[in-house]
């Protein structure tokens, strides 16, 4: 009993250790990516209608095989009626019939081939737009992951400035003590302290709220402890390629593109389709049937010799020729084409956007670059002029609301720093994914 007792709580303690961890863990971007497409509602639909255009496929297929069919009736006659030999008499009868039926469309005006056509397109063009619905997602757990590390930096930011405004609270209550300074100076260094907690406390529900935002996009159900894992965070000067060479080659392998593209070739075919009731039908048919016969008032031959007697084959070929459908072929054909010339506009609409879109991202990485090479610049600057401000400030020299103002600017410019950092950092991942380069967002 001990020693059983003693196993369940190595488990029980193997198992706690085990959850910890897996609660402490950081989710690396990727991790993140692969989560949110497993759990996301959208990409799960997109799949069930994959599935609904395959098994359509093997319908359409089908369509080319003969069918076959069997029948059989049972008939009770009572008073007068006719019998075999077609003359009336009062008896009770009975009779029964069997039949067996095939057939097959030999031609009916393109129709299934069209239709097997314009099924393999749709299916191209639900893949690529389920593709296209995983790039979506994937771009927005980026651009929450960026604003996690973000607002992280910024929360950093506020927390030093804490601890400088701390260190100015006892530097302050020195210089009081040794007359340099007036009581009044250490009631506006901790006015200071409280607004400095203040802008932390915001900075932590932003990125309380940022964690949020990825956590719903992620359907992340467990999720107390849960937190990102940081990134390759170096800034190194490259020459961004040009938008024209990105586009492209977004041309050939973007989803959007794709999905308009093959949407575009199924409208095509629906006009084959729409055709197809011009044409004749030809159908090739065979069949075989029998029955059985009895009546009270005559003797009747056994049910296996009629069976035999009474046996009919047939083969035949029906041929339907279309005069007049109240023009419901004409404008089925009108409305194809139409639909034909949206699925054009719409390839076009598509690839005027993706080059917007790649045009824009371009211009944010080169502004964010630039911003960043200022700020950086900034940064330099306002620590240099912190160094000095906080050298005077405790020898005396200056006021606080003086040393107040440089420490303000000095997060000011570490807060835009920031920013334009993790701007340029995302658009550049972006810049990469439209050129598509393997796993660009995640690393």
């Amino acid at each position: 009993m001990k020693k059983f007792m003693m196993i369940s709580v190595v488990i029980t303690t193997f198992a706690f250790i085990g959850n910890v961890q897996a609660q402490n863990r950081r989710w690396s971007l990727q991790e993140c990516i692969d989560h949110a497409i497993r759990h996301n509602i959208e990409v799960k639909q997109s799949r069930n209608r994959i599935e609904k255009l395959k098994v359509e496929k093997s319908t359409l297929k089908n369509s080319f095989l003969p069918d076959l069919s069997a029948g059989t009736s049972q008939k009770f006659d009572f008073g007068r009626s006719l019998n075999r030999s077609n003359a009336y008499e009062d008896s009770n009868t009975q009779s029964s019939s069997f039949s067996v039926s095939a057939e097959m469309p030999l031609f009916t005006g393109f129709r299934r081939s069209a239709s097997v056509s314009r099924n393999k397109f749709d299916l191209m063009a639900a893949e690529a737009d389920k593709e296209l619905i995983e790039n979506d997602l994937s771009l927005n757990v980026t651009s929450c992951y960026f604003q996690i590390l973000l607002n992280k930096e910024i929360h950093k930011i506020a927390q030093e400035q804490i601890r400088l405004t701390r260190e100015q609270e006892d530097r302050t209550l020195l210089l009081i003590e040794n007359g340099k300074a007036p009581q009044s100076q250490l009631y506006d260094v901790k006015a200071q302290l409280a607004d400095d907690e203040l802008t932390a406390t915001e900075a932590k529900n932003s990125l309380r709220l940022s964690l949020l935002d990825l956590i719903q996009l992620m359907e992340l159900q467990d999720h107390e402890e849960f937190d990102i894992d940081s990134l390759d965070e170096n800034i190194s000067r490259t020459d961004t390629v040009m938008p024209q060479t990105i586009y492209a080659a977004a041309l050939n392998c973007m989803p959007q593109i794709k999905q308009a593209y093959y949407s575009l070739q199924s409208s095509l075919k629906a006009i084959k389709v729409a055709k197809a009731g011009y044409y004749p039908t030809l159908s090739l048919g065979a069949g075989i049937s029998t029955g059985y016969y009895h009546s009270g008032n005559s003797i009747n031959p056994s049910f296996r010799q009629q069976l035999q007697n009474n046996m009919q084959k047939s083969v035949y070929l029906s041929l339907s020729i279309p005069l007049f459908d109240r023009f419901s072929t004409r404008n089925e054909v009108r409305t194809a084409r139409i639909e034909e010339s949206n699925a054009r506009l719409s390839l076009e609409n598509e690839k005027k956007n993706l080059y917007k879109e790649i045009e824009k991202a371009y211009t944010d990485a080169v502004n964010a670059l630039e911003k960043y090479e200022s700020t950086s610049k900034a940064v330099v600057a306002n620590e240099e002029a912190h160094r000095y401000a906080l050298e005077k400030y405790a020898s005396g020299k200056s006021a606080v609301y003086e040393y107040n103002e440089i420490k303000m600017k000095l997060a000011e410019a570490l807060s835009k720093q920031s920013q334009a950092k993790y701007a340029y950092l995302l658009k550049e991942r972006v810049l990469a994914f439209y050129s598509c380069r393997e796993s660009a967002l995640s690393h």
